[in-house]
């Protein structure tokens, strides 16, 4: 089939999904009525026949945000009535790509807001489209862009914390290559650290569609290992040279849906082990393993009846940490401490001092402020982030929700938060991804992300404030894992730190339902952070 024909059908089967969507939309009323007339290609060329393709794409992005009645016309028309929002769109290709314009017009007002965007080629039309859609959410709907807040605003002991947005005057400075940056306010880079990447590396796409990824020395080489798991293997793979090298491909059993992948020395033998948290029929079975090319596989625990996690204590280091369901597979209250014990049998210590709400995939500990007393920093159900003090008083709630993943089971598992100290000032900072959740208000029991990005927050004492973060990765982002670098691994260059960011091979999850596809890709970033009193800045 060729690219042309090919790309036909995947715009044909995406219009005729979304056609119900859009038809849905109109069953809400928030905003008022938007009515979207026809795509204008009459200078698209090859592309016309993408032309209800972008209407359908616009509605169902644009409509399911602002909860609007929708009224598709047929034709182009002079309306008489202005009391709604009109959208007008166009696809034209010109000797420098291929571009996508809005006019938008607000109820009763006869200028309109004009928006566009650019593709290199037809693969970054979803991209670019996504790109499009944010500035019209943000100008007609005041639909904050995340992707340009500085300061997180949240409350202190319960209280809303007035913050100002970015200051005019700060730009963003870009360190990229090979379709990966990473960007930040000149204005924190003066005042308290710059970050740079010194090393980018983009894999091609794996043919598997993963459930986590997680990276670490796990054999103790020097060389960083990644790990990717499905539902059915475990792939483990080796970075070298900037190639992905792939080592070792283990089945796991049958019927799992694994939704955590971690790993840990936590028996001090010199090999991490590696930690699969996942489900089956409903209930926990977790499997530690242990893997290196001398010796090979070997499964230490297999079908522990609870969720499992390596995490970090201030102060004490790696714990295991466990959780179990409770009755009708609701997860039980109370996270344990855990001990892996000899021929494979793991036994459950004393309780974590925890808020009970707490999930065992929801919080990490970090010491925000240096006090030696660790903050509790966790995500709800909403998907905000929330920071509690060891009294479990409230500190911080986000605004808004920060993306996870799309559930399995009901069980909510939320993309891993990493505490770091990247500015190396003694306090813990945190790196975070934010997917946008997309799913339109008809589909409230699934939830569709898009639009990722990884962010690196500094803690000051009233909320987050965002040091840096990655460029937009429009497929989201399936799992994460920042790795400091020792002085071994480095090799003389200027890296301090790896960014491993995975991403799934589609942007849109209804393109992924329509082909069959699943594969992921691998991105990794070397970073240097560089703080203020290394640069000998007054």
């Amino acid at each position: 089939m060729g690219n042309s024909l090919k790309r036909c059908v995947i715009f044909l089967l995406l219009f005729l999904l979304l056609l119900p969507v859009a038809a849905t939309a109109a069953q809400t009323k928030t905003t008022g009525t938007i009515v979207f007339y026809p795509t204008d290609v009459t200078d698209a060329g090859d592309l016309a026949y993408l032309s209800d393709s972008i209407r359908l794409m616009l509605v169902s992005r644009i409509a399911s945000t602002a909860g609007s009645d929708v009224r598709l016309e047929t034709k182009m028309i002079k309306e008489r009535d202005k009391s709604f929002y009109r959208v007008m769109s166009r696809l034209a290709q010109t000797q420098d790509g291929i571009r996508i314009s809005v006019e938008a017009y607000k109820p009763s007002e006869d200028i309109p807001q004009r928006f566009h965007s650019f593709a290199s080629d037809s693969a970054e039309i979803i991209s670019a489209l996504d790109l499009l859609v944010a500035d019209v959410r943000r100008s007609l709907f005041s639909t904050k862009d995340s992707s340009r807040a500085q300061k997180i605003p949240g409350e202190s002991n319960g209280n809303d914390v007035a913050v100002s947005t970015s200051h005019p005057d700060r730009a963003y400075k870009e360190n990229s290559g090979f379709g990966l940056s990473i960007l930040q306010d000149e204005f924190i880079a003066e005042m308290a650290i710059k970050v740079e990447t010194t090393e980018r590396f983009k894999s091609e796409f794996f043919p598997v569609r993963s459930q986590g990824m997680t990276a670490g020395d796990i054999d103790g080489d020097s060389l960083d290992e990644v790990l990717i798991a499905t539902n059915t293997r475990l792939f483990i793979y080796q970075l070298r040279n900037l190639r992905i090298h792939h080592l070792e491909t283990i089945p796991l059993p049958g019927g799992l849906n694994v939704h955590a992948l971690n790993v840990a020395d936590l028996d001090g033998n010199g090999i991490m082990e590696i930690y699969l948290s996942s489900t089956r029929d409903g209930e926990p079975r977790s499997f530690v393993l242990e893997w290196s090319h001398a010796s090979g596989v070997k499964w230490l625990a297999e079908n522990v009846y609870w969720y499992l996690r390596p995490m970090n204590v201030p102060g004490e280091g790696m714990v295991l940490a466990g959780q179990q369901n409770g009755i009708g597979n609701e997860i039980q209250s109370g996270i344990h401490r855990m001990v892996l014990e000899a021929g494979g049998k793991i036994t459950k210590g004393e309780r974590f001092s925890l808020p009970d709400a707490i999930k065992l995939f929801d919080f990490v500990f970090a010491d925000l402020n240096g006090d030696k007393f660790p903050e509790i920093v966790t995500i709800n159900e909403k998907e905000q982030l929330k920071v509690f003090n060891s009294a479990f008083e409230l500190l911080y709630t986000s605004p808004t929700g920060f993306g996870g993943r799309e559930l399995s089971e009901g069980l909510t598992v939320p993309i891993r938060l990493v505490v770091t100290d990247f500015d190396d000032d003694g306090n813990d900072d945190l790196l975070i991804v934010d997917n946008e959740l997309y799913s339109p208000k008809m589909m409230s029991k699934t939830r569709l992300y898009r639009n990722g990005q990884v962010r690196g927050l500094i803690w000051d004492n009233d909320g987050f404030i965002e040091m840096w973060h990655t460029n937009l990765f429009p497929n989201s982002i399936v799992d994460f894992q920042l790795l400091s670098l020792t002085a071994d691994a480095k090799n003389g260059a200027n890296v301090t730190a790896r960014l491993f960011i995975l991403e799934p091979e589609k942007g849109d999850f209804l393109e992924a339902f329509l082909l069959g596809s699943g594969g992921n890709r691998l991105l990794v970033y070397g970073m240097e952070f560089i703080s203020k009193e290394h640069t000998g800045t007054e």
